[in-house]
Order: C-alpha cells, then structure tokens, then sequence
C-alpha cells in the first residue's frame, strides 16, 4: 500500500489534521498543538472547563420532625408543595391523622385554647386598647359560637357561620371584618404554637366595606366655637387639635420636654390613655409634627406659667383625664356655642385633614403628619367638601 493511501485511510479513522503552525517554525502540529500527531502516542483526552459561574442559593424549605420512636427526621425541598406533602405523610405515620389542617396534639375546645392564647400571645405584648377589644369580641361574638368546638374540628364552613352571625347583630361589614381577622389571627397563631398544621381558614375573604363617612367642621363652624368659647380653660387643647390633627391621647400626654421651640416641632412619642402613659412607638424616637404661629404662641404662653411636665394639666399638675375632655366638656361647648353639626373630639382630627387637603396639602405629607403607616388610612381623611368641589369645578371650563 503506498503511502498516500495509508495517509487517506488514517484520516478517514477521525486522526486530526495536520496545519503549520507558524509560531511553531513549520513543524506539524496537531488541532491542539500536540506535535506528536503521527507518532502513534496517545492522545490526552482531556478539554478545557469553561469556569464555572457561581449560582445564588436555591430557596430551601426544610422538614424537621421527632418521631414517636425518638427518630428524628430531617429533609429539604426546593418546592413547598413536596414540604407540605412530606410533612403529611410523616404526620400520617406519627398520629394516624391526615393532613386536613387538623390539630396535631391532644383534644382540648377552642375556648381552652384561646385563653391559653390570650395568656402568652396578647398579655403583656399588645396595647391595653386592643387587649379590650379582644377581650369584647370574643366574649359577644366569637366564642359564643365556637366555644365549644374542640379546635382540631374547626373548619372554614365555621368562618361563615361566624361571620353571619355577626351580620344578624346589625353590626358593619368594617366591624364583621375585624372580628374575622381576630379569628383567623387565632388560628394563624394556632399553627405557629404547633396546635395545626395549617390554618383551615386560611384565605378567607373580606367583606365589601362602604366607603366611611367622616364628619368634620367647616371654616365658620370652627369660627363660631372659638368665638363662644373664648373663656374655656380647654380652648387651648381644641386649638391645637384643631392645627396639628393630634389625637386627644397624643395632646393630653404631651411633656415639655418634647416641645422643641428651636426647631417648631412636637415630638409626639407617648399618649395617654385610660390606663396611663405609654408609649406609641417601638424605638421611642416619635414623628415630628411641626407647629404653626398660632400653636408656638399658645405654648409659649402656658409654658411661662406651667405647673406640671405636661402641656395641658389639671390644677394639682396630673394629666387630664381621659373622659374629662371628651364626655363632660366637649360636646356641652358645642351645644352652648349653638351648633347643630356635633362632633366627637377625634372629629378635629378629621377637620384637619379635610382642610389641610382642600388648602393645597399632598397626602403624602399628611401620612407622616397624622402618623399613620398605610396610606390606605390616609385616604379616608382626604375627602372634600360639596362647597369645594363646586369650586374646583371651575378651574377647567371650555366653552
């Protein structure tokens, strides 16, 4: 066989072919530059990884679950669908009990739970205000009907039976929501103390709230009760509610010490409630409320004969009682003043909002003056007045 067939015959097998390589002073190499091609030693096998590009972490759902053999029994999973399906099956083999969003440990009633539940997850950690409010929503609404149920039978159809319930009484769909939402905060809590594997309300639906009407004073009404009430010790207190929107808790816990004439500003921190004087924010730091001439005049004044750290005192220097202000004084120096719109004192804050947006104010800027943490709040207090929205009205006009 001459050589040139040899030559054909071995490229035809797949042997790589020859090129100069000039950098290489006209030797033969092979495709990679191995000289050696037709020396009949072995080629390296071996090809170039491309570095590899470092993938983020993958999210993890982890399983961890003790046996009653003492086994314990740990798994990870990309999906929460294959954690939730894993974590059922272990519960079938642990209890016997399928994966219904059943209770996991012994029969005990929801009211037994409940008050266990009030014990570790409401005292002590949530405002005296909203531990009131849960103590009357479960007292007239929630357990009454539930009570008795042991918690592993609570089911979503109990939800609605509550819920209608509720709405037989008369009650708002603003008020049904909230007990509902106290309801499935039990339960939500209820999973998290290890007593369901999941919430069997979960996903409940709201109900379709009317938009809340707000009442609050025009120009001449505030006019005609400042005029008549020119001698009120209290005139004071309703004219800074009346400038700076502050709650009546907010006014009446009110220190020297967080009036800071420098810079204009109140730092509104501490409120006072019927329980005493707390404080209204976790770092203690507050909002800052910036005051008008018309309130740095008025503070100016009481503080030259002040008598106690707080703003607005009784004779002794003790804050003013709660009640004092809004059950015995307020509304008599309406009717004395001659108005018929009678207003609750928590109605001079809606006055404030009102006008601070028919004036031009951005309900951003009121957010953060009112101190509220969901625009969505804010929104209620930007509503107009009829007179206003004629007005407004007028300023596009074709003809």
């Amino acid at each position: 066989m001459d050589s040139n067939r040899q030559q054909a015959l071995f490229i035809k097998k797949g042997a790589f072919m020859p090129k100069l390589d000039e950098k290489k002073n006209g030797i033969l190499t092979g495709k990679n530059g191995d000289n050696d091609v037709f020396s009949g030693k072995k080629k390296s096998t071996r090809t170039h990884k491309k570095p590899l590009t470092k993938q983020p972490p993958a999210k993890k759902y982890r399983i961890d679950v003790r046996m009653p053999d003492g086994r314990r029994i740990t798994k990870s999973f990309s999906r929460k669908y294959d954690a939730d399906k894993f974590k059922a099956e272990l519960l079938l083999e642990k209890t016997g009990i399928q994966d219904t969003g059943i209770y996991i440990k012994n029969d005990v009633k929801f009211k037994d739970f409940v008050a266990t539940w009030f014990e570790t997850q409401v005292k002590g950690r949530k405002a005296k205000k909203t531990q009131q409010a849960y103590v009357s929503d479960l007292r007239n609404h929630i357990l009454p009907i539930l009570g008795e149920i042991q918690l592993k039978h609570i089911r979503y159809q109990h939800a609605r039976l509550l819920e209608n319930s509720i709405i037989e009484t008369g009650k708002s769909a603003r008020t049904v929501n909230k007990v509902m939402m106290e309801f499935k905060t039990i339960l939500n809590d209820a999973v998290k103390l290890e007593y369901l594997l999941k919430s069997p309300v979960r996903g409940y639906p709201e109900l379709q709230e009317e938009p809340r009407h707000l009442t609050f004073w025009s120009k001449e009404e505030i006019r005609v009760f400042i005029d008549f009430n020119k001698a009120n010790p209290l005139l004071d207190l309703y004219i800074v509610a009346l400038n700076t929107g502050l709650r009546l808790g907010e006014i009446c816990g009110l220190c020297w010490d967080r009036v800071d004439f420098t810079t204009n500003n109140l730092v509104i921190n501490r409120s006072l409630t019927r329980d005493g004087i707390r404080n209204t924010t976790k770092t203690h730091r507050g909002r800052y409320v910036p005051m008008n001439t018309i309130v740095r005049d008025i503070l100016q004044k009481r503080l030259r004969t002040r008598i106690s750290k707080f703003v607005f005192s009784t004779q002794t220097g003790k804050p003013l009682p709660y009640d004092h202000v809004t059950q015995r004084h307020f509304k008599k120096s309406q009717r004395e003043a001659g108005l018929e719109n009678i207003i609750r004192f928590h109605d001079l804050r809606h006055t404030f909002a009102s006008h601070f947006m028919m004036n031009g104010g951005n309900i951003y800027t009121l957010q953060k003056l009112l101190g509220h943490t969901d625009i969505k709040t804010t929104m209620i207090y930007a509503h107009l007045d009829q007179d206003f929205l004629r007005e407004a009205a007028e300023v596009v006009s074709f003809k």
